[in-house]
């Protein structure tokens, strides 16, 4: 257990539009396996019950004025962070997917100084994965996502992530906004923010249907075409960069 290995101080970020089924249930699952780390969940203009959720979670919380995008929501995210001096943002999505007992072994690369980023991945291991389209979308953008960045990308849309010291203070200012993974890996990459996949196992989110369709799954598809002309062009940033 990596609990006794670095005694960073560690923030869990879990962003939430219309989560009220699944947020509990999270909430508790990271208080058990994560008892060190705190809790802050970003509300993202939430038309449903998340809102008054807050006060008998006794959590951290942000509240988005309106719906902003979940990219926008976790760069609110980072800014809270690094305002309160955290060493470590852990992301988890906020419909039950990921499993807290996965989070230490996705930390260990970050803490032990291997990679500024880590991300969990289904499919560093395809054994068991069933052949669907979504999951064929997924693997044309993990090809064309490995190509851009020069690294393997098994799991493009995966929204289990550790941040590190070096990638917060870049990604407080410059985390991409929307559906912001596929752009997120590219902008590691073009900044050389060191990036490793963990396997880990996911489940069927808890409560609600989930917004990444194949219809957005092609949009980001079309954008990663566009970003393949644009990237090559744009300044690396630096940490200093508001």
């Amino acid at each position: 257990m990596l609990k006794a290995v670095s005694p960073a101080r560690v923030l869990v970020i879990v962003p939430a539009f219309n989560e009220s089924g699944s947020l509990p249930t999270v909430v508790a699952e990271l208080r058990a396996d994560l008892p060190r780390a705190d809790i802050l969940i970003v509300d993202d203009g939430s038309t449903d019950a998340t809102r008054t959720l807050m006060s008998d979670l006794h959590v951290r919380w942000l509240r988005m004025p309106m719906r902003t995008g979940l990219g926008a929501a976790v760069r609110a995210g980072l800014r809270y962070a690094c305002h309160a001096g955290y060493d470590i943002v852990v992301r988890v999505d906020g419909d039950g997917q990921h499993p807290a007992d996965m989070i230490d072994r996705l930390m260990e690369p970050v803490l032990r100084g291997r990679a500024d980023v880590s991300i969990g991945s289904r499919y560093v291991s395809e054994l068991g994965n069933p052949a669907t389209l979504r999951r064929g979308c997924q693997y044309a953008l993990g090809r064309i996502l490995t190509f851009l960045t020069k690294q393997e990308v098994t799991d493009p849309t995966s929204g289990l992530w550790v941040f590190g010291p070096k990638a917060l203070r870049v990604l407080r200012s410059h985390h991409p906004s929307g559906y912001p993974e596929p752009e997120l890996l590219m902008f590691l990459s073009r900044n050389r923010l060191t990036v490793a996949e963990v396997q880990v196992t996911m489940r069927d989110r808890l409560a609600g249907q989930s917004t990444l369709t194949p219809a957005r799954m092609f949009a980001a598809l079309a954008r990663l075409t566009l970003l393949l002309v644009v990237v090559p062009f744009r300044p690396a940033v630096t940490s200093n960069d508001d």
